[in-house]
Parts: C-alpha cells; sequence; structure tokens
C-alpha cells in the first residue's frame, strides 16, 4: 500500500492548513490522502492502518484526531482522513503532524518515499506563495488580512492584473477609512503603518 502523491493536488510531499484563511466559525477540517495497493483484489473492505512519527510530529494530540482508513471491497485505491483541529497554541506556532503508513495483515508498506506525508497547521496568515510584492508592497499578516476580509481573495496566482488592481484600490479606499475615523493609520503586527504601493 502507498500514498499516491500524484493525485494530490495540493502538495505532493506536504500541505499547510491555516485556519486564518477560513471562516472564524470553522474549528476542524479534514485532510483526505488518496491510497492505492499493489496487489490482489478483495470482495470485503480492508482496513489500513497508519500513524504518527513521533519524534517528528511537533502537533499536540489535540490537534488532530486519525479517522478509520479502509480500502473498499473490489477496488485498488481509497482514502486516509485524518481531522485536524483549531486550537489557541496554533495562533503563534505552526504544528506538523507526520502521518505514516504502517504493516499490517492485509497490507504491507510500498516504496519508501510514499508511506510518509506531512501536514502543516496554524492560525496565522502565512504569507502565500502567490504574494504579489510589486502589486502589494511587503506582507504583513494584517495587510493579508484586510485583503481577505475586503475582496475575499486568498491565493492571487493567475489572476489578470484588473482583479489585482482591484484588491488594491479597495484596500487603499478601506484604509482611508480607517484613517478618518481613526485620526490615525492601520498598523500591522510589527507596528509599521499598512500601505500599499
Amino acid at each position: 500500500i502507498a500514498i499516491y502523491k500524484n493525485g494530490i493536488d495540493e502538495g505532493r510531499d506536504s500541505l499547510t492548513v491555516s485556519f486564518a484563511v477560513k471562516n472564524e466559525t470553522v474549528s476542524s477540517d479534514t485532510i483526505e490522502l488518496p491510497l492505492r495497493i499493489l496487489g490482489h483484489l478483495s470482495n470485503q473492505d480492508r482496513e489500513v492502518k497508519y500513524g504518527i512519527i513521533e519524534g517528528e510530529t511537533t502537533a499536540d494530540r489535540a490537534n488532530y484526531d486519525l479517522l478509520p482508513a479502509v480500502i473498499p471491497a473490489n477496488s485498488y485505491e481509497g482514502v486516509l482522513r485524518l481531522k485536524v483541529n483549531k486550537t489557541e497554541s496554533l495562533k503563534t506556532k505552526e504544528a506538523k503532524i507526520w502521518i505514516t503508513l504502517l504493516d499490517s495483515d492485509e497490507f504491507r508498506v510500498g516504496p519508501k518515499e510514499q508511506m510518509t506525508y506531512l501536514i502543516k497547521i496554524n492560525d496565522y496568515l502565512t504569507k502565500p506563495a502567490s504574494w504579489h510584492d510589486i502589486r502589494f508592497g511587503e506582507y504583513s499578516q494584517a495587510k493579508y488580512g484586510l485583503i481577505i476580509r475586503e475582496t475575499g481573495y486568498t491565493d492571487f496566482a493567475g489572476l489578470h492584473p484588473e482583479v489585482l488592481l482591484f484588491i488594491v484600490g479597495k484596500c487603499r479606499n478601506t484604509l482611508n477609512e480607517y484613517i478618518q475615523i481613526n485620526g490615525a493609520e492601520m498598523l500591522d503586527e510589527n507596528q509599521l503603518p499598512v500601505r500599499f504601493p
């Protein structure tokens, strides 16, 4: 049995889940990792054993629940589900959960590079890979949070230049309103003014 990493859209070897970009009422999320087997089909469901790599996992036990993983009857594929939970500690520190497949009566673990997977969880805004320094300026959590609140955008990959201009314009208007109401500029987590170039 192996984790079918080519079937994972978001990250082949690791995945980051940030509760900061989700609705505030969301307190958990379920990660699904595709599984594949080599060998014979079975006419009944077969349980997949998996666990956590203790020495490398930094997440608290409250941060995750290992849900049952099964290869359904007459199938070469299944899904490993892991529930991740939002906790107060994630506001300041990213937690790592290293998943590993385990040998069982039903299955032997396949290639070493396809037996483990890293899931990172946090509850603060991390700089997305698609951040546009030229359009948005220097990254800060406060600025990213402003963009999300005002426009709903969390990922900027492949956006048309007009959409990027809309994002900047909407946020500049909000910042101007903030100055008029408060008589001072909005400050980020480093006590620097939130500004767009």
